[in-house]
């Protein structure tokens, strides 16, 4: 019985501290222990014009295998044109896998390899700004997510001890982040949406967005 109370408090505690991240961050509404939430923002360079992309991320590291599941559930500050859309996309798939070992751990390339799968949704909530850019968040009403699988481990670059080639600039010791994507892109969810034509300064919920399952159908036109 008295175990049952501790496990039941240690419950609430988390549930607690996650409703609390929740609160406190953006896009973190639908992020639930044991997912964890976490917020970046990049740099990013399109069309000419450097913006401020703010990416909020959903993740959950398996204890009995290794596999990382983060999902982009927001993006603010998206510039809209040409392929900026694929840019930030990519910028924010390389910063999860670079900070892999923050995220989840590590796993050095001669024991293993552990498998991010990174979603990026195809159907969300849109905002669109009169200043060029928008903004995107999941909708759970809609829930449909496209994503592609990396294999990921890390390496100290003590010759001979990854199974990747090394070209480690850093000195002997520096732990160096390996990936590579092994698989996708594929769906997972039953959420439908369609594109739907949205001018600067309006919103649009379940709106379709390009993704690497639709590269030619979605927002941005």
């Amino acid at each position: 019985m008295k175990t049952k109370y501790i496990l039941l408090v240690f419950a609430i505690i988390l549930g607690f501290a996650a409703s609390n991240k929740a609160s406190g961050q953006s896009g973190c509404e639908e992020c639930f222990a044991p997912w964890v939430c976490s917020t970046f923002s990049l740099q990013i360079n399109c069309n000419g014009k450097e913006r401020t992309v703010e990416y909020t991320v959903c993740y959950y590291c398996y204890i009995t295998f290794s596999d990382v599941e983060p999902v982009i559930t927001s993006i603010r500050g998206i510039p809209v044109g040409s392929d900026c859309w694929r840019t930030v996309k990519e910028a924010g798939e390389r910063w999860i896998l670079e900070h892999g070992m923050e995220l989840c751990g590590t796993l050095p390339c001669q024991e293993g390899s552990k498998i991010f799968k990174i979603y990026f949704p195809v159907c969300a909530d849109l905002v669109y700004h009169f200043d060029g850019t928008y903004d995107f968040f999941t909708n759970p009403d809609c829930e449909l997510k496209c994503y592609n699988e990396y294999e990921w481990c890390w390496c100290n670059c003590i010759p001979g001890e990854c199974y990747y080639p090394e070209t480690c600039t850093e000195g002997i010791g520096y732990p160096k982040v390996h990936w590579r994507q092994v698989s996708g892109p594929f769906t997972e969810g039953n959420g439908q949406c369609t594109y739907q034509f949205v001018r600067p300064g309006e919103t649009q919920e379940c709106q379709k967005f390009k993704s690497d399952c639709s590269e030619n159908d979605g927002f941005p036109p």
